[in-house]
């Protein structure tokens, strides 16, 4: 069925004229996609479908494999036991090398009854910057010689020929180095706003025609809370608190929305966007390791990090709500600080035994240009346990994930069973994040697959300070 798939796949590209450079990863990446869902859906010799389906947005096109078979890997839960160490798993077969190299988000979605989906996105063409400024054959910019006059400078929404101006003050400010590669792609910029899924703010010197700062919260997906970030100011424009007046605007616009909060991961090589932070009254719930990859994708160039950046999580309510948590004994004090520091009440639930369906919701992502993975617990089951650690083997082994993040709700049921199962697979708490997964607050935890130097890391406040020191004390402990 191999070549009936990739006629398929291809023809369906061609139907929205993608250029011939990704037909062929397309085709390459088909068969490798289709190859592993039968590996791990299916029994040899088993008689099955698989619906196969293609989708198109702004930003990607998407390639999905429904099936109904097996809810995780057979030959792993075989080999499966209590005290099973994951390095001791024969890999063989597992490494999907094309899958990797080509594509931008893997996901694995788990619809219970209805089965589960392998989905492929694949980032459409784009002009970056480079290549805009390039074509353009454009020199040293003689408007940026003149000395930044303030007030000239006015803040506003994002207007759609703001693009490329915002990709300009990157690249100029940045070069390659940027973390987030969309800011170096107008199209991208703009396909983000129009969808909401990206909600720009800029400084523009009305002189000089061009924007000199940017700020925006990040909405992925429609929900409850927003990150912000992709702050930058031109360097000839700093010393304004530009970024304060632009972060003012953002938070006025969360409350518009109604949203209940917003989070920011500030790195940690400097407290200065630390301190921004906790100026606009947000506060520490958790810490990640090796957030941010060390060397960039983008273009192959390397950034100036020794090692992945690690950051602060500080979340900063907006809109109170009624939530009822099961706090897992294994962390209940911590938890208990943070949300008392958050000033977020909340209802404890029944501590009893409980017996979940058999389908629980498990959803697992891998950001390529990241280089990390991400785990989503939403619903309790039975089979969440096996679903984790299908994830985690697909993420760690298939796609050799540096960082692989576990999201697990507090708002269901009893989850300390849960817990300890995953700190035996080397699962360590990194914290909470309110309303964060569908709405409900979730617990953190994190697979670090590579060391991080700790002694580089610099943290800002007592509680944050707190917070560091009782998760690095949970990495060290797990990986004894």
């Amino acid at each position: 069925m191999l070549f009936v798939l990739q006629s398929f796949v291809v023809e369906s590209a061609k139907v929205w004229h993608l250029p011939d450079s990704l037909l062929e990863r397309l085709k390459l990446v088909s068969e490798e996609a289709f190859l592993h869902v039968i590996k791990n859906a299916f029994s040899p010799g088993e008689s099955s479908h698989i619906r196969i389906t293609t989708k198109i947005d702004n930003l990607y096109f998407k390639l999905s494999f429904f099936d109904k078979g097996l809810p995780f890997d057979s030959s792993l839960a075989k080999e499966y036991h209590p005290e099973a160490d994951i390095n001791s798993l024969d890999t063989e077969g597992m490494e999907l090398f094309l899958i990797k190299q080509y594509v931008d988000h893997v996901e694995w979605i788990n619809h219970g009854i209805k089965g589960k989906e392998f989905r492929l996105s694949f980032g459409l063409p784009k002009r970056d910057i480079f290549t805009i400024l390039k074509d353009k054959k454009e020199g040293k910019d003689k408007k940026e010689e003149s000395v930044a006059n303030i007030n000239n400078v006015e803040i506003r929404p994002f207007k759609e020929t703001d693009a490329i101006k915002i990709a300009r003050t990157i690249y100029r400010a940045y070069g390659y180095t940027y973390p987030n590669e969309d800011l170096y792609y107008p199209e991208k910029i703009a396909a983000l706003n129009k969808s909401g899924r990206l909600i720009s703010v800029v400084c523009y010197d009305m002189k000089r025609e061009e924007v000199v700062g940017h700020y925006a919260l990040e909405r992925p997906l429609p929900g409850s809370i927003v990150e912000s970030g992709q702050a930058v100011v031109a360097p000839g424009y700093r010393g304004f608190h530009l970024m304060d007046k632009m972060r003012n605007i953002l938070e006025n616009k969360a409350g518009e929305l109604r949203l209940e909060g917003i989070i920011s991961q500030p790195v940690t090589t400097h407290v200065f966007s630390q301190k921004v932070n906790v100026n606009f009254g947000s506060l520490p719930c958790g810490f990640s390791f090796g957030l941010v990859p060390q060397k960039l994708s983008f273009r192959q160039i390397d950034a100036s990090l020794s090692q992945r950046e690690s950051c602060m999580l500080y979340f900063k309510p907006l809109k109170p709500r009624k939530r009822t948590l099961w706090l897992p004994e294994q962390h209940k004090e911590i938890i208990e600080k943070i949300y008392n520091n958050l000033n977020i009440s909340y209802g404890e639930g029944s501590q009893m035994v409980t017996n979940p369906d058999e389908n629980g919701k498990v959803q697992s992502n891998y950001y390529a240009g990241w280089g990390f993975g991400v785990i989503n617990v939403s619903e309790l089951g039975k089979n969440n346990f096996f679903e984790i650690k299908q994830a985690l083997y697909n993420l760690l082994f298939t796609l050799k994930a540096d960082v692989i993040f576990l999201y697990i709700s507090l708002e269901n049921a009893d989850i300390s069973a849960l817990v300890e199962m995953a700190e035996k697979e080397k699962f360590f708490f990194c914290g909470i994040t309110p309303s964060f997964l569908n709405g409900k607050d979730v617990i953190r935890f994190e697979y670090l697959n590579g060391s991080i130097d700790s002694s580089k890391i610099k943290i800002f406040g007592d509680e944050a300070k707190e917070i560091f020191s009782y998760v690095l004390n949970e990495k060290e402990k797990v990986l004894r």
